[in-house]
């Protein structure tokens, strides 16, 4: 490959991966937005940040490939680029933030669907051993009610 081929690879990559950093900084930052509209149960927030965060990831997946497409054509291994560390270390970040928020969402739903179950009825735990050790409903309300 000529000297200039390569400087032009080179240059493609780091503006790949300039542009990678620029996409996984705005991913946390955005990250960091909807456990603020989690932790205040803000469902316009967490709807238009749910729209953000797809779109990031979108654009991270699309130039995620074009790095590894550059690399590939230039014989470059560009995961061992040091111009990558950064990115690597904030996509770590990055998934512990949306496993976090990914927990609260799951104990909300969690709690809506004991709220669910009272008002349906059922015990919490939804059911217990009978006396053939079998599971069996627990219902909390009393037939009258129910038929009301």
């Amino acid at each position: 490959m000529t000297d200039s081929l390569g400087s032009d690879f080179d240059a493609a990559v780091r503006a790949v991966m300039g542009e990678l950093a620029h996409e996984v900084d705005a991913l946390h930052a955005t990250l960091i937005d909807e456990r603020m509209a989690l932790d205040q149960a803000d469902t316009h927030a967490l709807d238009t940040v749910s729209r953000v965060k797809g779109k990031q990831l979108d654009r991270i997946e699309k130039l995620d490939a074009e790095r590894r497409h550059l690399g590939d054509a230039a014989g470059i291994d560009t995961l061992n680029d040091a111009r990558w560390t950064h990115t690597i270390e904030r996509l770590v970040e990055c998934r512990k933030l949306n496993e976090v928020n990914g927990r609260i969402v799951g104990q909300r739903i969690g709690h809506v669907r004991q709220a669910l179950a009272l008002l349906a009825g059922d015990s919490p735990g939804g059911s217990t051993y009978g006396p053939n050790g079998g599971t069996t409903r627990v219902k909390l309300r009393s037939a009258t009610i129910a038929q009301v």
